[in-house]
C-alpha cells in the first residue's frame, strides 16, 4: 500500500500492537479544496439565477432599482439585472386586449334614445415611453386601464351619437346609413 504501512510490535507481555500511518493529512486538504470550489460554484449559480430575467413573448419587463424605474426590456428572451433586493423586475403585458362599453343609453341629434355598444381593441405599444406611461398611469394594471377606457368610451358614445340623427344610424335604405362616419368620429374621440 503506498503511503501506508503496518507495524507490529510485541511487548514483553506478549501482546501485539498495531500502528497505522496514513501519511499525514494529505487527502483531507484536497477534499476541503473541492468543497470550497463546489460552494463557490453554487453561490455563482445562485447569483446568476437571481440576476437573470426571462421576458416572455407579448411582455415587457420594467427593471427597478430600489423601487425606481431604471430601464425597460422589450426583447423576448433572457436579460440581466442586479440581484434582489437591489433590482427587481415588473412584467408588463403588451398583448392585445379588448374592452366593451356595455350597453349605453344615448341620445341622437333628433332627440331619440338608442342603445349602443362599442368595443375597443387596445395594447401598450412596445416602446420605452409608452410602457413607462402605462405603468405610471394605471400602476401596470390592465383591469384599471380597461376601466378607464370604458369610462372614456361611454363619454365618446354620448358625444358622437348626439351628432347623428337616428335615420343615419338605423334605416331600411342602406344609402342613408352613415355607420362608417359614426365609427370614424368615435375613433377620433377615443384616439385623442
Amino acid at each position: 500500500m503506498s503511503g501506508s504501512h503496518l507495524h507490529l510490535h510485541h511487548d514483553h507481555a506478549g501482546h501485539a500492537h498495531h500502528h497505522h500511518s496514513h501519511g499525514g493529512m494529505r487527502g483531507s486538504g484536497k477534499g476541503f479544496a473541492w468543497r470550497v470550489a463546489l460552494a463557490a460554484l453554487c453561490v455563482a449559480v445562485a447569483l446568476a439565477a437571481a440576476s437573470l430575467v426571462q421576458v416572455r413573448e407579448g411582455e415587457g419587463a420594467l427593471v427597478t432599482r430600489f423601487g425606481e424605474p431604471v430601464r425597460i426590456v422589450l426583447e423576448p428572451g433572457l436579460a440581466w439585472r442586479l440581484p434582489a433586493p437591489i433590482e427587481a423586475t415588473v412584467p408588463v403585458d403588451l398583448r392585445l386586449h379588448t374592452t366593451s362599453s356595455g350597453l349605453q343609453d344615448v341620445g341622437t341629434r333628433d332627440g331619440l334614445r338608442i342603445l349602443v355598444q362599442a368595443w375597443v381593441a387596445w395594447r401598450v405599444p412596445a416602446n420605452d415611453a409608452d410602457v413607462s406611461r402605462f405603468v405610471r398611469a394605471v400602476r401596470n394594471e390592465p383591469d384599471e386601464a380597461a376601466r378607464q377606457i370604458r369610462s372614456l368610451l361611454g363619454s365618446a358614445l354620448q358625444t358622437t351619437t348626439s351628432g347623428f340623427d337616428l335615420a343615419t344610424l338605423v334605416n331600411t335604405n342602406a344609402h342613408d346609413v352613415r355607420i362608417e362616419a359614426y365609427e370614424d368620429e368615435l375613433r377620433k374621440q377615443i384616439d385623442a
